[in-house]
């Protein structure tokens, strides 16, 4: 079982900070951190449609999921839950974690983690087994 980093008191060498933030402006704050780090942890926009979702699948891994592409196959339970998704309503997002840095895939694991569990219906992981 894979431990949780706890990310506030991770030992690793570190610089400290100090920074000044006006409350009022901490929305926009917010936004700009989304907008900057968003894209790394919650991808682009994919499929928003099952169209769009089999169209994906066969830019990006050449399946043609209306004639080659049955229970087994590589890829085939995320595109069911993918699916699934699109079906609730759903927009489908992916994207790359870069490894230059370990740190960042832990990052975002835990970040997805805190989103599913506080989103009950809002979030869902498909596919987050990062591999190097």
């Amino acid at each position: 079982m894979k431990q949780k980093t706890n990310w506030r008191k991770l030992e690793l060498p570190a610089s400290s900070y100090l920074i000044a933030c006006d409350e009022s402006v901490r929305e926009r704050q917010k936004e700009l951190l989304y907008e900057t780090v968003g894209p790394v942890f919650f991808g682009n926009r994919k499929a928003v449609s099952r169209e769009e979702l089999d169209a994906f699948y066969l830019s990006r891994y050449g399946i043609d999921v209306k004639r080659d592409f049955c229970e087994g196959d590589d890829h085939y339970e995320e595109y069911q839950e993918a699916v699934q998704a699109i079906a609730e309503g759903m927009t489908v997002y992916g994207g790359e974690i870069v490894f230059e840095d370990g740190m960042l895939a832990e990052l975002a694991e835990e970040v997805w983690e805190r989103m599913e569990t506080g989103e009950k219906k809002g979030f869902r992981r498909i596919n987050t087994m990062l591999e190097e």
